[in-house]
């Protein structure tokens, strides 16, 4: 279940941060939401790919800690959380 919450956290923040780029694109140079949005994503694109690699690699390797903390801490590792 903290697997699914991790996952949805992940693209919440992903989203808030492509709207904060979209808007700021906006409001600055005056360009239209498409277009402010195609310039956004092709800036932004390569740290959010990052961000969700890194919380990978964080988040992952928590789910084969041997015994019962593991057990407890698996929830922190499921594979959900690379289903964004």
């Amino acid at each position: 279940m903290f697997g699914f919450v991790l996952a949805i956290g992940i693209v919440v923040d992903d989203a808030i941060i492509v709207v904060e780029a979209v808007t700021a694109l906006y409001d600055e140079s005056g360009m239209s939401a498409q277009e402010g949005t195609y310039r956004a994503m092709k800036d932004i694109s390569a740290p959010v790919v990052a961000i969700a690699l890194i919380l990978a690699a964080v988040f992952v390797p928590v789910g084969f800690i041997p015994g019962i903390v593991g057990r407890l801490y698996q929830q922190f590792g499921d594979n959900n959380c690379l289903y964004q």
